[in-house]
């Protein structure tokens, strides 16, 4: 790797702050139920911090047209543990009836700082890892989110019924501290340089990388690919899971956890399979991405359709290879086709695409397991992915994509030789 102790430091300190970050999704959901003993109160959440997320993606252009990524990710990260220390500061010394509000105004804050963190970290790797190790860098950084998560949501619970939701939200703001501490030693090697007189207009300046996406014909597949997936995206969200132990597999509360906890097990050993196999993949980025995709399609219709509990643990398991193939594949393929300056903004885009449908899918699929029952949820996602699958594979036959594939496929591989 060309820097090695960059992208080492990199990886520790988004590994520590997606791990706090988890233990403060679980503290943040506690406390609002437990004060208002409502579930659906408590359910807006993710929505929030799906909208806050989003227009933080949408306005983070502006900033990388005058700070370096490294230092816009040093600033989304101190921003973040400012929050969280002032979380836990006004529990002790505000009135009680409004910390709620207070809660939730901080929690928008740090998700639009959020927004502004995922597309620059995702940018940063390609100049901090030559491009035979990128497939590599981008599984070792996807399997270990995948890790922490399963960590996070396993270990959280348990923190917060046992310390309480204040001194897990402490435990945050020491993470994040320590994240942004690593931070400062990440040092962006690129040699483009914002400008601090930028003449564009803002709004120029901001939709710049959806032109980007709009007019190059891969990125604006990946695009339209993602859209597409991501409107089932949620079925592995939490509630609608357990809709389905409950009125397919006829089983309780555990169940739900072993499937979660099957999914999550499935994407790491997707991801550390793909960080084996990357010399192999980086050779048919697209095609691994399709193939992906329309496995996904086939094992989720398979879940779909099970009603035995182990065969349903199986397919959860099953998923998550394709699932890390598609993800990884398409990533490395924006990076990959993107040119470096216009990486970020490009990131950024899609991240806001990412975000809206997703808060989208939670609503769509939540309302249509209501009133046309979750299995009907989980048949339609597995035909959006096969749709997606056979909508690009269509696109690349009638246009030029498979062409400037085949080409900038020789570019790369003469990169690595």
């Amino acid at each position: 790797m060309k820097h090695n102790q960059s992208f080492r430091l990199l990886w520790i300190s988004q590994s520590i702050a997606n791990l706090g970050d988890s233990f403060y999704i679980l503290a943040i959901v506690t406390f609002i139920y437990n004060r208002t003993g409502s579930a659906a109160f408590a359910g807006l959440f993710p929505i929030l911090r799906v909208c806050a997320q989003a227009i933080g993606g949408l306005a983070a252009p502006l900033l990388m047209d005058r700070l370096r990524l490294d230092t816009l990710l040093w600033m989304s990260e101190m921003g973040q543990t400012i929050c969280f220390g002032l979380m836990f500061a006004l529990y002790f010394s505000f009135p009680s009836q409004w910390l709620i509000p207070t809660f939730l105004f901080l929690v928008f804050i740090i998700s639009i700082l959020h927004g502004w963190a995922t597309p620059a970290r995702n940018a940063l790797v390609p100049r901090l890892v030559s491009p035979q190790f990128l497939v590599k860098a981008n599984s070792l950084l996807s399997t270990s989110d995948q890790i922490v998560l399963l960590i996070g949501w396993s270990l959280g619970g348990i923190l917060v019924a046992g310390l309480g939701v204040i001194q897990v939200i402490g435990m945050t703001a020491m993470m994040m501290f320590f994240s942004t501490l690593t931070l400062f030693f990440v040092k962006d090697p690129s040699t483009i340089v914002p400008s601090h007189q930028v003449r564009q207009k803002q709004w120029d300046r901001m939709k710049e990388g959806w032109i980007t996406i709009w007019r190059n014909p891969i990125l604006r597949t990946l695009s339209f690919m993602e859209i597409i997936s991501g409107l089932g995206e949620s079925i592995w969200a939490g509630s609608i899971i357990l809709v389905f132990v409950k009125e397919i597999l006829h089983k309780d509360e555990n169940w739900w956890g072993f499937i979660n906890a099957s999914n999550f097990a499935g994407t790491i050993l997707g991801g550390l399979l793909i960080w084996k196999l990357s010399n192999k993949m980086e050779k048919r980025m697209m095609s691994s991405m399709l193939i992906g995709s329309f496995s996904i399609g086939v094992f989720t219709m398979a879940f779909a359709f099970s009603s035995n509990p182990w065969f349903a643990l199986g397919m959860a398991l099953i998923i998550g290879p394709p699932y890390q193939l598609r993800n990884i594949a398409q990533r490395t393929l924006l990076q990959f086709y993107t040119p470096e300056e216009l990486l970020p903004k490009v990131l950024a885009a899609f991240g806001t695409i990412i975000f809206v449908t997703f808060g989208f899918s939670v609503l769509l699929m939540g309302w249509m397991a209501d009133h046309w029952g979750v299995r009907f949820v989980y048949i339609l996602t597995a035909g959006l992915y096969v749709f997606s699958a056979a909508y690009t594979l269509m696109v690349m036959k009638n246009s030029s994509i498979s062409i400037q594939t085949q080409r900038d496929e020789k570019r790369y591989m003469n990169k690595i030789e």
